[in-house]
């Protein structure tokens, strides 16, 4: 019976030992595995979040947009994280999940980027000055009085007039004295310098696209009427959140133009980018690539020129009555030379004169803007108070540009400066049987 027993006691003892072994060594296994898991999740944390804190600086500062290089992605930090831990790499660690920059990406990096800007935005103010200026205009009848003349026989007339050909020269002077008018008189030396001026510019016009006649009322009678159309059609989006501010002056002010030596609103140059004067904004504004933007650009900018030195002319008493006498010459001289078969009232041509004068005004402002100075949009006894240079321009006619049209254009230059670039990833590696992943991107995306 003792040994019986003791045998008894040896052979539970075996079986509680053997048990007890095999949960503590089942739990040292578990405890080295779960080492083993926790150093693979720590190396994959560590690997992508170096990833992300190597994004591009410059397009940060310069797009707010935080963005990674993909083509930087390896497993450099990842084995050493497993070697530190006294561990061989063993299984390959991937990338996967890369993700571009997308127009949301963008649209949430110019609320973030634009928020300490918001309140300099002046864009619906210098809106409803322009859109005032072009009210005026149609009250003032200009539109009515332009179509009138542009669908008269006198249109072509006063174009060869305006021409200054030697024969209509002549013509104009032998009218001038059978009407009695003295050709030394400050009205007729006005009328021979102001088709002076024409010609020149028809010599050396401005780069603004085929097609530019200063004397052309049809041309000019369109740019004014697309300049109301603006209003017509885009007022209302000087009456949306004011994301779309954000979005017009990101747009207008952080992207290349084809002004010399420009750069962003940070100070970059936009050559750390791609070559130089690239006219990416025009695109953004047009949806129109390389000089055809730029043209419509220019074609956009003269007309609100135009308008501006109508309503500045308008305002100079001196100037209108030079003009109101200028006008009645030409109406005189046209009924003259057409031996009375064209017969428009004197106010009409006045308009008209009017008209070319502030498109001769125009130009030389155009050249201006162009240059990159600013040209006084509104004064206020001899003062000026909204004062504008190429890209104010470029701001207001942004406005009027839907949301989706400038975040995809904008996308689209981003994407062809930065091709690999990607705002978010998840790094994977194989662990025996189990598949670990870890998942970041920047809180500005999330």
């Amino acid at each position: 019976m003792r040994k019986n027993k003791k045998g008894t006691t040896t052979l539970f003892l075996a079986i509680i030992l053997s048990a007890l072994i095999i949960v503590e060594t089942t739990y040292v296994a578990f405890v080295a595995d779960l080492d083993r898991r926790l150093t693979y999740t720590r190396a994959l944390k560590e690997q992508t979040e170096v990833y992300l804190a190597s994004y591009n600086r410059l397009l940060f500062k310069t797009y707010g947009i935080y963005a990674f290089d993909s083509s930087t992605l390896d497993s450099s930090i990842f084995n050493t994280v497993l070697s530190a831990n006294g561990y061989e790499p063993g299984d390959l660690m991937y990338a996967s999940g890369i993700y571009y920059f997308d127009t949301e990406d963008l649209r949430k990096a110019v609320a973030g980027f634009y928020a300490y800007r918001a309140p300099g935005i002046l864009v619906e103010r210098l809106s409803e000055q322009i859109i005032m200026l072009i009210e005026r205009i149609d009250s003032m009848g200009v539109y009515d009085a332009l179509r009138q003349y542009a669908s008269s026989p006198g249109s072509g007339m006063l174009g060869r007039i305006l021409d200054g050909g030697e024969e209509v020269a002549a013509a104009i002077q032998t009218a001038m004295s059978a009407l009695g008018i003295d050709g030394s008189s400050s009205e007729a030396s006005f009328f021979w310098s102001l088709m002076g001026q024409l010609g020149a510019i028809r010599n050396a016009s401005p780069e603004i696209g085929n097609g530019f006649d200063p004397v052309d009322m049809g041309f000019l009678l369109n740019l004014m009427e697309y300049q109301n159309s603006i209003y017509e059609v885009g007022a209302g989006f000087n009456e949306g959140p004011a994301l779309h501010a954000c979005l017009s002056d990101y747009a207008a002010n952080n992207f290349d133009t084809v002004l010399e030596d420009d750069t962003a609103i940070n100070g970059t140059d936009y050559s750390y980018f791609h070559d130089d004067n690239i006219p990416d904004t025009e695109y953004i504004l047009t949806g129109l690539e390389g000089g055809a933007g730029c043209a419509v650009t220019d074609y956009y900018i003269f007309g609100v020129l135009v308008i501006k030195n109508i309503i500045s002319n308008l305002a100079d008493q001196t100037m209108m009555e030079t003009i109101q006498s200028v006008g009645e010459i030409l109406s005189a001289v046209v009924t003259v030379l057409s031996a009375g078969s064209v017969a428009l009232p004197d106010s009409v041509y006045v308009i008209v004169i009017l008209t070319v004068i502030s498109e001769i005004q125009a130009v030389s402002d155009l050249i201006t803007v162009l240059r990159g100075d600013e040209v006084t949009f509104v004064e206020y006894e001899g003062e000026g108070i909204i004062s504008l240079d190429y890209r104010d321009f470029l701001t207001f006619f942004m406005s009027f540009v839907s949301d989706e049209n400038l975040l995809n254009r904008m996308y689209e230059v981003l994407v062809r400066d930065f091709p690999d670039h990607a705002t978010g990833i998840a790094v994977e590696t194989s662990y025996g049987n189990s598949l670990l992943t870890y998942e970041r991107e920047y809180e500005l995306y999330e």
